[in-house]
């Protein structure tokens, strides 16, 4: 039973972390319309692997930045300032960019070409807001649900690794299936997803200030 458990429950949190809208959802959506789901896939399955490495450090460092956050209270200032400056840049921020017939951009100065392969290990693995998910969510399972710890036995470990690997990956998948279907729905999806990330990064800069404050 406990294999099942720790499988699925890999697999759940990583479809719910996948689920919202982001860079490496974005980078499947343009590859898939612009050239053919098997490019995506190039982007998809190393994504995937560079959020496994994530989710390693999160089990093994989670207790550890707890632990430093608590016992310095000026980091709290520190994170509310940055989540500010990024929330502020996502929302303001233009790109000297060609657009296509989407509003998304296909060519940018100065570019840098990098094999699919290496932009989605790259986009994976180098994710803030993703990091912070899984912080977050290893803490909370830890505590709640199921024991997660950097000695927790390597089946169990295993089995929930293989579950967030094909949670994500079938979630990036599905992105790219659909992505015809967003990408006439939403116009200019990356500036909008890019507002609404900046939006909330703001809001949750504005709560974390009132809870230090009072």
């Amino acid at each position: 039973m406990n294999l099942i458990i720790y499988f699925f429950t890999g697999l759940l949190v990583a479809i719910i972390g996948a689920f919202p809208l982001g860079t490496v959802n974005v980078a499947v959506i343009n590859t898939t319309v612009k050239e053919n789901i098997s490019s995506a896939l190039k982007i998809v399955f190393p994504a995937a692997l560079g959020e496994l490495l994530l989710i390693c450090f999160a089990i093994v460092y989670y207790k550890t930045i707890q632990g430093f956050i608590s016992e310095n209270s000026w980091l709290e200032y520190v994170i509310v300032i940055v989540l500010l400056i990024l929330g502020l840049v996502l929302i303001f921020g233009k790109k000297n960019c060609i657009k296509d017939d989407y509003g998304e951009c296909i060519a940018t100065k100065p570019r840098v070409q990098l094999p699919k392969e290496a932009l989605g290990f790259i986009l994976g693995l180098l994710n803030p807001t993703v990091l912070i998910y899984w912080l977050l969510a290893i803490s909370y399972l830890s505590k709640k649900m199921i024991y997660i710890e950097i000695n927790t036995a390597l089946t169990l470990l295993g089995l929930f690794f293989t579950g967030a690997f094909i949670g994500k990956a079938s979630t990036l998948y599905g992105y790219g299936k659909c992505s015809h279907l967003l990408k006439m729905k939403i116009k200019n999806i990356t500036g909008t997803i890019n507002k609404v990330i900046g939006s909330l990064l703001l809001l949750v800069s504005l709560i974390q200030l009132i809870k230090i404050v009072y």
